[in-house]
């Protein structure tokens, strides 16, 4: 008996050992961010390994960086970070990633993005920032953004724009070397939190009256991934979408994983506004491209770029 319990324990532990040598490896970066989460959902919930994929998360910490480690092959997946990065990259490189899942509103609504000033501030709106000094996050694309809303209300010429890294945001308001920033969400939630904040405007994106929807951030394969390994491409989308229609169904588990990945206080994730997980199959394209339209405008891009040629599909 006790010989046929070590023939079955040690079939069990090569049988262990057998899976795991053959899983896939496949390196994945990602922002720690809100949109990140259904990346997050898969590790946890297994369903990378359901896959039989061996997945290795790299952090990272501007959206300049995951893009130039996806586009350099060094990375097989950007899982998540923004879109505009990817817009950016598409100008001199459009055949070197594609976009599988978009975290994006699907109509003229905006959950996430907020405008933010001291507490005690007397700013009362964006028309209020003529002549003050506006934090936003690093790159051209957040800056545009930030103008083409002020746009809405004054002339942005008359506002000082400020990058700053999101972790610095708030504690450069508070010591008044801003007097707002343009952020997403939980930078907003926090400083409210933490007594140094308070609301100039919730949803500004909605000012650009973008009907078709506003995309923020971006899932995306190398194009020398796809080329190689295109089974494994095929299984880690697979994943990951299952990891987004786990969030639809099972929101309040998922939450939880924010506070793991993202660092954010359980009372903060547990309450974060969410936009949408798109795959691209239910994805109106043009709505993207009207929010590339209104950056290209404003001087963000140097090149105009078909976004719809950019999925895959």
């Amino acid at each position: 008996m006790k010989k046929l319990v070590a023939v079955l324990f040690m079939g069990l532990f090569l049988l262990t050992v057998g899976s795991a040598f053959g899983a896939e490896k496949v390196t994945i970066g990602h922002l720690a961010l809100v949109p990140s989460l259904p990346t997050y959902v898969a590790m946890e919930k297994g369903f990378f390994a359901e896959q039989g994929l061996d997945v290795e998360l790299i952090p990272f910490q501007s959206g300049t960086d995951i893009v130039d480690a996806l586009i350099s092959g060094r990375i097989d997946a950007d899982c998540m970070g923004a879109i505009t990065g990817l817009w950016f990259a598409a100008q001199n490189a459009p055949d070197r990633f594609k976009i599988f899942l978009v975290y994006a509103a699907d109509s003229n609504v905006d959950n996430t993005m907020v405008v933010v000033v001291k507490k005690d501030s007397p700013l009362k709106g964006l028309r209020d920032l003529k002549g003050k000094k506006v934090g936003t996050f690093p790159g051209a694309t957040s800056v545009s953004l930030a103008r083409a809303i002020i746009g809405t209300q004054i002339d942005p010429q008359e506002v000082i724009f400020t990058e700053i890294p999101p972790p610095n945001l708030i504690g450069a308001l508070a010591a008044g070397q801003i007097d707002a920033y343009f952020s997403p969400e939980p930078f907003g939630m926090i400083a409210l939190s933490q007594g140094v904040g308070r609301y100039l405007i919730k949803s500004p994106c909605t000012l650009l009256g973008l009907k078709r929807g506003i995309a923020g951030g971006a899932f995306a394969f190398s194009t020398k991934f796809m080329r190689e390994r295109p089974k494994v491409a095929e299984k880690v989308k697979a994943a990951i979408e299952k990891g987004a229609d786990f969030i639809k169904t099972n929101e309040q588990e998922a939450r939880g994983f924010l506070v793991k990945y993202c660092q954010l206080p359980p009372p903060v994730a547990a309450q974060i506004p969410f936009e949408k997980w798109i795959k691209i199959k239910d994805l109106d394209k043009e709505g993207p491209q009207a929010y590339f339209d209104i950056l290209y405008k404003d001087g963000a891009y140097q090149k105009k770029v078909d976004t719809t040629k950019l999925y895959y599909e």
